[in-house]
């Protein structure tokens, strides 16, 4: 939470110098509390939308009160205290408003609605879309607890994740000795049959082939991310680590071309205003100009 409450008024923050490069933006986005598993599993895996320009933010049918609570945090260049902010100014559009911020400036509401947990940062990913099992407080990371056991094949990891440098260095040696080993036959054995042999050798060389295409399309690359978990603040309150997430919204933009996560965070929420609290039916990626934040002197103000 920020020391003190402040009231940002216009021209307090301003996007910098907009460049006429386009940055991809990927939102992924479930309401958990409105699906069953079949409608998550098909939304989530509906083909990837391009649209020329987010939908229209709709009117909130509520006014909501929450207090903000952190996740894991990736190596960015940005203040918690002014990532906090963005995503403060976005909420505020759906119907959302931080609980202490409305207390300390007198407009005590009834009581706080929901907790919403904030993942952001730098990281190596490939699929940006929110986690499609049942998120829970307790449950907590960014992937399921059963991918981090640390006892179990690493290659039973999410899916989403992708593969690291590390685990591509791993497989091209493995398929580099494969296809080594393919061709030993030379004196007997295979070897006594040429023509079998060569034969044998071109076909599994054509498998490990196959092999190497799937793992270069499982490689993982550099993302700037944030997601944001909505829990109901009873939930948490009377069942604790089993309390279910409501909602959830997963952003995303490649961490290329030499861009900084400050380049990009307020585009990457403008973007994705609409999907708070809301479902996406596919990833939806849009084309936003990058904005840098620069944060003025605040005033306070009644």
């Amino acid at each position: 939470m920020a020391p003190l409450i402040l009231v940002w008024i216009s021209g307090c923050a301003s996007t910098g110098t907009v460049t006429a490069e386009r940055v991809p933006v990927s939102v992924s986005a479930a309401n958990y509390s409105q699906l069953s598993d079949e409608q998550l599993y098909n939304e989530l895996n509906s083909p990837v939308a391009t649209p020329a320009e987010p939908p229209a933010v709709r009117q909130p049918a509520a006014i909501h009160h929450y207090l903000l609570v952190p996740g894991e945090v990736y190596p960015n260049d940005v203040p918690v205290d002014d990532v906090y902010r963005e995503v403060e100014a976005v909420l505020e559009k759906r119907g959302y408003f931080n609980f202490e911020f409305e207390k300390r400036a007198g407009r005590v509401p009834g009581k706080v609605d929901y907790l919403l947990r904030i993942h952001y940062g730098k990281r190596l990913w490939l699929n940006p879309t929110v986690r499609a099992d049942r998120v829970t407080w307790g449950n907590d990371g960014l992937v399921a607890d059963r991918y981090n056991l640390g006892l179990i094949s690493a290659w039973a990891r999410d899916p989403r994740e992708g593969l690291s440098q590390d685990d591509m260095v791993g497989t091209n040696r493995l398929m580099a000795a494969l296809a080594g080993g393919f061709g030993m036959g030379s004196g007997g054995g295979r070897g006594a049959n040429k023509a079998g042999a060569l034969a044998y050798e071109q076909a599994n060389m054509g498998i490990a082939g196959t092999m190497r295409e799937k793992m270069d399309s499982m490689a993982s690359s550099d993302y700037y991310l944030i997601v944001v978990e909505a829990f109901r603040f009873a939930d948490v309150d009377a069942m604790d680590r089993k309390a279910p997430c409501v909602w959830a919204v997963f952003i995303a933009v490649p961490a290329d071309g030499g861009r900084k996560f400050s380049d990009v965070l307020r585009g990457m929420l403008q973007a994705a205003t609409p999907y708070f609290g809301e479902t996406t039916h596919g990833l939806q990626i849009y084309q936003v100009p990058p904005g840098k934040v620069t944060v003025g002197n605040p005033e306070e103000v009644r």
